[in-house]
């Protein structure tokens, strides 16, 4: 299922936003039992969320659940959540090595309660303390399962990461270059391949400036962007999916070094720029997602 360019959040007590979610068409959906979710609904959530789980099964879209942080009550949600379709969990607050190195053990045990093959729940890491974003690479490179730092992309509304860095967030966004340039890298070089960037701080319906920060994130090295309204899903998926002439053009590069190769070459001038193995990896990625997405070559 990787890339995914979208991971929507739904509250987990909000069911009959996830009956109708099928309608966005979000690679994949996070529910949320953390911040979303009212405080006397939390042990409640728990099993709410299982429920959504098996909904989202059913539609076929991959499930991953925000839990209480690990220092808080993350483990007990775990321990209720751990199903068939459960995809990932995504902690929030992620601070040390040792939490991830516990998820990654409590979810071991409970895949085997469960029937689940081992490993075959994912975890995205969310820092949001000044310590957890300063350890992201090591918190990505803490588990296998881990797939993604999940960093942030924000407008003008001061959220956990800003309060824990102490920047002042803003549209033009450039107090934030740096720490999500740095997310970007930390995912990749502890083995994550596929950071995401949680878009946040702007007017719902203002949908240029949402665009501005998915366009921003995608720049940046984000592989894709983890919303909080469904109207925000189409203008990712049409940002960070590459499009019929780029998966075209990238087709036609894999032709042209296959008969370079078959003559002896390693490089060749294709539509008047040199190209050679380096940029073989890049599209081979983009052809086979434009064949996942049902985009044909020809």
């Amino acid at each position: 299922m990787w890339p995914l360019r979208t991971m929507l959040f739904i509250p987990a007590h909000k069911r009959d936003w996830a009956e109708r979610v099928d309608r966005f068409a979000p690679d994949s959906v996070v529910i949320d039992l953390e911040d979303a979710l009212p405080l006397e609904l939390k042990v409640e959530g728990r099993a709410m969320a299982r429920d959504m789980i098996g909904l989202m099964k059913e539609k076929g879209i991959p499930a991953f659940v925000r839990i209480n942080a690990m220092s808080e009550t993350g483990a007990e949600d775990v321990s209720a959540i751990v199903c068939d379709g459960l995809a990932g969990i995504m902690p929030p607050k992620s601070r040390t090595v040792e939490e991830i190195r516990a998820l990654d053990r409590l979810l071991g045990y409970e895949e085997g309660r469960a029937g689940l093959p081992h490993g075959q729940v994912a975890i995205m890491p969310l820092p949001e303390t000044a310590e957890g974003l300063w350890a992201a690479r090591d918190l990505a490179a803490a588990s296998n399962r881990c797939r993604g730092i999940i960093g942030v992309t924000g407008g003008p509304i001061s959220g956990d990461v800003a309060r824990a860095v102490g920047f002042s967030p803003s549209l033009e966004g450039t107090e934030q270059l740096y720490l999500a340039s740095k997310m970007v890298l930390d995912s990749r070089a502890g083995g994550a391949v596929y950071p995401m960037a949680s878009i946040i701080g702007t007017k719902l319906d203002d949908h240029a400036a949402v665009e501005m920060l998915v366009k921003r994130a995608k720049s940046l090295g984000f592989t894709g962007a983890v919303l909080i309204h469904p109207s925000h899903v189409a203008i990712a998926q049409k940002v960070f999916r590459p499009t019929e002439d780029e998966i075209r053009y990238f087709a036609g590069m894999i032709a042209a070094m296959e008969d370079a190769f078959a003559r002896g070459d390693a490089a060749v001038s294709y539509r008047g720029s040199m190209v050679d193995y380096a940029m073989l990896p890049l599209a081979r990625e983009v052809v086979e997602e434009g064949r996942r997405n049902g985009v044909t070559t020809q």
